[in-house]
C-alpha cells in the first residue's frame, strides 16, 4: 500500500495516440490519485487525444484539481471514449459490408470459373463421344 507522497510508475503496452500500439512508456501517477481516481486514471490512460507527456501532466495536476474540474475531465474523458467507440462501431459495420460485398463478388468468380470448368471437360467429353460415334460408324461402313 503506498502513502499519498508516493510516486507510482506504472507501464502502459497500448492506447497510444492514433489508436495503434505503443512502446512501453512510465507514468507517474501520485498514490492518491491512483487510491482516489482508479476510474480517471484508467480514462487518462486510454485517451487517444492525449500523449504521454500530457497524460503525465494530468496525473500530477489531479491532487490540486476540484471535485467541479475532476468531474468535468471525467465526462471529457468517458465523451471522448464513448464517441470513439461510436465511430470504431460504424467503421466496423463498413468494413464488414465491404467484406461481405467482396466476399459475394468472390463466391460469384468463383461459381463462374467452377460452371467454366465444368463445360470445358463437358465440351471434350462431347467430341470424345462424338469422335467414338465415328470411329464405330466408320467401322460400321467398313464391314
Amino acid at each position: 500500500m503506498t502513502d499519498q507522497g508516493t510516486i507510482i510508475n506504472l507501464k502502459s503496452t497500448g492506447g497510444g495516440q492514433g489508436g495503434g500500439q505503443k512502446d512501453d512508456s512510465a507514468y507517474k501517477i501520485p498514490g492518491e490519485v491512483l487510491k482516489k481516481y482508479p476510474d480517471l486514471v484508467a480514462l487518462i490512460k486510454a485517451a487517444e487525444s492525449m500523449n504521454d507527456q500530457e497524460r503525465n501532466y494530468w496525473f500530477q495536476i489531479l491532487p490540486i484539481m476540484t471535485d467541479k474540474q475532476v468531474d468535468k475531465l471525467r465526462n471529457i474523458l468517458a465523451q471522448e471514449k464513448e464517441q470513439l467507440a461510436k465511430l470504431d462501431a460504424a467503421y466496423e459495420q463498413k468494413i464488414q459490408k465491404l467484406n461481405d460485398k467482396h466476399m459475394a463478388e468472390w463466391r460469384e468468380l468463383e461459381s463462374k470459373k467452377v460452371r467454366e470448368e465444368r463445360q470445358a471437360a463437358e465440351s471434350a467429353s462431347e467430341a470424345q463421344e462424338a469422335k467414338a460415334e465415328e470411329d464405330i460408324l466408320g467401322q460400321l461402313d467398313e464391314v
